[in-house]
């Protein structure tokens, strides 16, 4: 009876069991991990260039493609398909993207004939594209827009992406789309709040950013935007700068990026620089989340997170950016500059916003897509005075309908 324990058991079975056990265990946690093995690589692929990036890869990758193999990844394919949700796997989206404008058209030919004039039965087609900062600023512009009856708008704008992480979301293909599909007349692109990270270019090598090889590369990104919507038929583009952040630091990081958007553009006739980092700042050149009216009462500017514009902000930029489309394409309100050069003072050009906005709703001519999990996510904005956070919707960019816009109960506030 020595080998027998208290409860009755042998002793070797009780030992068998709990060998049993952690088998079990193992099994399970290698089969989740298989399971799961796509999007962990998904998400290790998203983060910024680094050490903790490669050490992930060299982990899970090994483990995405067993998983492969095995087809251990079709349940979650088909469940999110089922679902009508993003594949969790990697997209395998190329981490440099280059696209050649149509051939026989000019890089910029703004200037080669004069602009028609819209008009209601024709109206200028207005493309806005961006990361989570043009979210609001397009909202407000779409609203002003639609007062002159002549400007249909569309918004496309997805948050945590930019120019330098195409595997993440790749903007060049999007507006290569976007232009076939809409042919607008004009456009107004904001990026840059994510871009502040490595970035790979097309000879494999990874640059630091504010490095000499990050900066030729994104100014070839930038100039590569510019060359994709004149070569699908735009004639002016709108650039607009990132405004001054809270942090001294982000602050000096968006100025790095303004003057590669600033310089590029003097280079380009049909293209205006809008300065939003001037229209933000204080007189001393420095932050706050309120700012003046020209009737002196203090509005604010900035949302909670000191990032993103509230929509009193947006109509201060958008207010700028219309003026700046009413000088080109509507002659009686034309303002005498030229296309090609520097945009006037921002600041003498806003005017007052508009009364608060009331509580929103949701706007079906408001395309938003949110990044995929891993992403260098940001807060999305909101109006102020907004007390919930509908969702937009989210309908492809592709399937969206041109219209004149919708009113600010409906644009006020949205994912970003």
């Amino acid at each position: 009876m020595a080998d027998r324990i208290p409860d009755g058991l042998p002793f070797g079975r009780r030992r068998r069991s709990a060998a049993s056990a952690l088998v079990a265990i193992l099994v399970a946690f290698l089969l989740g991990m298989l399971l799961n093995a796509p999007a962990m690589k998904k998400t290790a692929e998203q983060l910024p260039f680094g050490g903790a990036r490669s050490f992930r890869l060299a982990l899970v990758d090994p483990l995405a493609t067993v998983s492969r193999w095995l087809f251990l990844d079709r349940p979650a394919r088909l469940t999110a398909e089922a679902l009508g949700k993003p594949d969790p796997g990697p997209a395998g989206a190329p981490l440099v993207v280059m696209v050649k404008p149509p051939p026989g058209k000019p890089g910029h030919p703004a200037t080669a004939k004069p602009l028609p004039v819209p008009k209601r039965g024709d109206p200028l087609r207005l493309y806005i594209a961006g990361d989570s900062m043009a979210g609001i600023p397009g909202m407000a512009l779409i609203n002003l827009a639609k007062d002159t009856g002549v400007i249909k708008s569309r918004l496309d704008y997805h948050i945590s992406s930019g120019l330098t992480r195409p595997d993440f979301y790749n903007w060049p293909a999007q507006l290569v789309s976007q232009v076939k599909a809409l042919h607008p007349g004009a456009a107004v692109v904001m990026f840059g709040a994510n871009d502040q990270q490595g970035m790979q270019a097309a000879n494999g090598r990874v640059y630091a950013f504010e490095s000499s090889g990050w900066k030729t590369e994104y100014r070839k990104r930038v100039r590569n935007v510019m060359d994709i919507l004149f070569g699908g038929g735009v004639k002016r583009i709108y650039w607009i700068g990132q405004p001054i952040m809270p942090e001294a630091i982000f602050s000096r990081h968006m100025r790095v990026l303004n003057e590669i958007y600033r310089s590029e553009a003097l280079k380009r006739p049909g293209v205006r620089y809008i300065d939003a980092y001037k229209l933000f700042s204080t007189g001393s050149g420095a932050y706050t989340d309120y700012l003046k009216d020209e009737k002196g009462s203090l509005q604010q500017v900035r949302e909670g997170d000191g990032t993103h514009l509230t929509y009193a902000g947006g109509i201060r930029l958008a207010e700028v950016v219309l003026a700046d489309i009413k000088a080109d394409w509507l002659p009686k309100k034309k303002r005498g500059v030229v296309s090609g050069a520097p945009s006037p003072s921002p600041t003498a050009s806003a005017k007052a916003s508009p009364a608060p906005c009331p509580r929103p709703t949701r706007c079906s001519s408001i395309a938003a897509t949110g990044g995929a999990a891993g992403g260098p996510a940001k807060r999305r904005p909101r109006a102020a005075g907004c007390s919930s956070r509908p969702s937009p919707s989210r309908s492809s960019s592709s399937s969206s309908t041109w219209r004149t816009g919708c009113s600010c109960r409906a644009c006020a506030c949205g994912s970003g």
